[in-house]
């Protein structure tokens, strides 16, 4: 039946009015690591490497023996004065390749342990050659040319490799590793690289850049789970969706870097953000300086519960990775949050309590005649003050004066579908709903959830802003115009330019684009910016 419902065209109607969250769908094919005989003959068609090639492409050699050849040819290619680096990957490519059949349990030569920059490839569930998963969906492929071959190393939900990570996606991690294998004076020795824990290793004696691939392993975990922006289940079906709220990291916790926590907006998901990542891997100092997670929430919930839930994830990873509060880079963290995200992003550095409470009712909180549960519950939600570790937050088209389309009768049709959790009862409701001022009180009827709350000129959105919002933190705004140059007229489709401007914010970015800022090449650019300001002023150049 939710099938059936979720064909609607109703449902992509309102996805393409509030959402504006492209759809990812990213797609990967397997390709052959060794390539035709004619490509290796125009190699170098007398070398004696590229003969190996040709052998090893024997389908009746053993593999053992294919091993010991490709390990020569490797050899050959690596001498001082040695020029041929294609013949080289690919052989390297071929020999990781052969090995990962039996787990690299019958690798002829010694493996690098794991470590902070390396892994043992048997900790792994499956490493695959970047090179041999072809991408569509992508607007660009970002690879770093240089020594090595670059593959992903994925590990299943479930791995003993994951046990110590906060979170991560309930399919499993996928991480880009550079395979290379090197002949010392002890003989040769294959390590697999973190590549985002290194840039470069000394081959020969002297420093080369590691190969690269960032690309390959977002498109296998995107071809893992949903692989899409869109999620209007977790819209409407917000009740059964609330368990699945939390924190997601896409790569081993790192406590060198500074985290950048996305928060995607309505009938989005984490997904929307791949574009962004994508072309952020692109940049070295940023791959190296900051570690990315994000924030997964059923879309359908009203902003506070999203917020109190994001504030309750952060303290959890802090408890696990950082007990002791003694690491400065988890007192550095950038917060940014695309069209709603950017509320619940608001929500995380301002003061509630009595500055929020006071503006719908006379009555505290604690004086309700309400269950004990329903008064915690309550308590999380109103009672808050600004995170003390987020330093910087980044608005991407956020409407923080709501917008017109939210009155639409079309997301009026999906408000009064969106189911919320029962955290409380319906006694216990009317009892806290009873509180509130007769002009205000219906605003917190049924159906009190997201799209209601996003209405233009909400008081709900108005209340926010009237919220006392940390000194410490700077913010940015990134708006969209369409590409018609009319601000401060303009709108992105979505969110009209009064809504998404803040008076205050230290920088203001319009870019041509709809209301997927987010997604937009400009608006993701400003973010770079952004970013590597923030290692200048926080003092982590």
């Amino acid at each position: 039946m939710k099938k059936l419902f979720l064909r609607l065209p109703v449902a992509l109607a309102l996805a393409t009015l509030l959402s504006s969250c492209a759809l990812v769908n990213v797609k990967i094919h397997h390709l052959p690591t060794l390539p035709a005989k004619r490509k290796v003959e125009s190699l170098a068609p007398t070398s004696q490497p590229a003969a190996i090639l040709l052998q090893v492409q024997d389908k009746r050699m053993p593999d053992s023996r294919k091993l010991e050849l490709l390990l020569e040819a490797i050899r050959e290619c690596s001498k001082p004065g040695a020029s041929q680096q294609e013949i080289n990957h690919i052989a390297t490519a071929r020999f990781v390749e052969i090995l990962t059949a039996g787990h690299f349990q019958n690798c002829p030569i010694p493996i690098t342990p794991s470590s902070r920059e390396t892994l043992d490839p048997r900790e792994a569930t499956q490493i695959i050659i970047a090179d041999s998963i072809e991408i569509k969906g992508l607007r660009e492929r970002v690879t770093v040319a240089g020594a090595g071959v670059p593959c992903v190393a994925w590990f299943e939900k479930g791995s003993p490799a994951l046990a110590a990570q906060p979170s991560h996606p309930r399919y499993g991690m996928s991480i880009p590793v550079t395979a290379l294998i090197r002949f010392e004076k002890n003989g040769p020795q294959l390590t697999f690289y973190r590549r985002l824990h290194t840039e470069k290793v000394t081959v020969r004696g002297r420093r080369e850049l590691l190969a690269g691939d960032f690309s390959a392993p977002l498109a296998y975990l995107l071809s893992k789970g949903k692989n899409s922006s869109i999620d209007v289940q977790a819209l409407i079906f917000s009740d059964t969706n609330f368990e699945q709220i939390g924190l997601i990291q896409i790569d081993e916790y790192d406590p060198k870097k500074i985290p950048v926590v996305f928060v995607h907006g309505l009938l989005c998901r984490p997904e929307a953000w791949t574009p962004a990542v994508n072309q952020l891997l692109a940049d070295p100092e940023i791959r190296s300086r900051y570690q990315f997670w994000f924030y997964l929430y059923p879309t359908g919930l009203p902003v506070w519960w999203s917020a109190a839930k994001l504030r309750a994830e952060l303290d959890r990873y802090r408890t696990t990775v950082d007990p002791s509060h003694k690491n400065p880079n988890l007192d550095r963290i950038v917060l940014v949050g695309h069209s709603m995200g950017g509320l619940i992003s608001s929500l995380l550095v301002r003061k509630g309590g009595k500055d929020l409470w006071a503006q719908f009712t006379d009555t505290p909180p604690e004086k309700m005649k309400i269950s004990a549960s329903a008064k915690e519950h309550l308590l999380k939600v109103v009672n808050f003050e600004p995170r003390q570790d987020i330093s910087r937050v980044v608005f991407m088209a956020t409407p923080h004066q709501g917008s017109q389309l939210a009155m639409n009768p079309l997301a009026g049709f999906f408000s009064a579908l969106v189911r919320l959790p029962k955290i409380v009862s319906s006694q216990d409701r009317h009892v806290m709903v009873g509180t509130i001022r007769n002009n205000l009180r219906d605003l917190f009827a049924a159906p009190a959830n997201s799209i209601r709350f996003l209405r233009a000129k909400s008081p709900l959105l108005l209340s926010i802003l009237k919220l006392p919002m940390s000194k410490s933190v700077t913010y940015h705004s990134v708006i969209g115009d369409q590409g018609k140059g009319d601000t401060p007229k303009s709108s992105d489709g979505v969110v009209p330019y009064w809504s998404s401007h803040l008076p205050n914010a230290e920088s203001e970015k319009i870019v041509p684009s709809s209301h997927g800022v987010n997604e937009n090449p400009e608006g993701i650019e400003e973010l770079r910016r952004i970013l590597h300001l923030h290692l200048k002023e926080s003092g982590n150049p």
